[in-house]
């Protein structure tokens, strides 16, 4: 099975351009004089772009990197946002001692774009297919800059809520604890799991996070290799930011979130 066309490789001569929709954003590339100039466009600014025939729009707020002379290649990726994502269900959740629950829930992806440079794939950027609200999970001396999903975590997949480029996510509570877990919040870092594509839905490998009453800071995480279910058999499009890891912690992942703010 392979991926479908919108992550081929694709090839640019200089001169030439393209534009390549992603959900709620455009990226537009042109190829010309040695460099790599990209810009994203959002909103309905993209009906204003022309089709890929006649030259690129001049006014748009081109970024640029240099390539070689004979580096025509190009390609996409979906990848996770850059920061930890905050989840909630859809209203809060009572885990009994010694149960687990599946939830699932959509995480929109960024795209990525990577190109030859001096015969070598090197990452330019990526960009968030929809925007996202920042959130600080943990104390203020002591937190970390996070996104809140958009979507809630559902004890089945509801893919209407979703946009095209959201990131299929199951996760796993187990409370191994002798008391009753309130899921309000997650913490939910996404470093060690991968992307997959099965038809046209990402899929994120599974996840199973650990609640004990020993470890009452650190929640211990498992991942699988692969998503499960439906998409077990999925095509891998990119691997985990940090690499992949069978084990891992999150810190306090069920601790209050501290403030929500949404960036202009």
């Amino acid at each position: 099975m392979s991926s479908s066309p919108r992550w081929h490789e694709r090839k640019l001569l200089d001169g030439e351009w393209l534009r390549a929709d992603f959900g709620k954003i455009s990226i537009v590339v042109h190829s010309i004089l040695e460099e790599w100039r990209v810009a994203v466009v959002e909103g309905s600014d993209r009906d204003q772009l022309p089709a890929a025939e006649g030259p690129p729009p001049e006014d748009l707020d081109w970024h640029r990197w240099d390539r070689g002379a004979d580096d025509v290649k190009l390609r996409f990726r979906p990848v996770f946002p850059d920061h930890p994502i905050i989840l909630r269900p859809r209203a809060p959740f009572h885990l009994s001692p010694r149960a687990l629950a599946r939830f699932y829930v959509g995480i929109p992806a960024f795209i990525e774009l990577s190109a030859h440079s001096e015969g070598e794939y090197t990452t330019l950027k990526s960009w968030p297919t929809q925007r996202l609200s920042n959130t600080w999970h943990g104390s203020p001396l002591e937190g970390i800059l996070c996104y809140a999903a958009r979507t809630r975590a559902r004890r089945e997949i509801v893919t209407d809520e979703w946009e095209a480029y959201d990131i299929a996510c199951s996760i796993e509570i187990s409370n191994q604890s002798s008391d009753t877990l309130d899921f309000e919040r997650l913490f939910f870092d996404t470093d060690h799991l991968g992307i997959f594509e099965q038809g046209e839905q990402l899929w994120a490998n599974h996840a199973r996070i650990r609640v004990s009453d020993k470890e009452t800071d650190l929640n211990r995480v498992v991942f699988a290799s692969t998503p499960i279910g439906e998409a077990e058999k999925a095509v891998q499009l990119s691997a985990p930011r940090l690499g992949s890891a069978r084990r891992s912690v999150f810190k306090k992942a069920f601790s209050t979130v501290i403030s929500t703010f949404q960036d202009d």
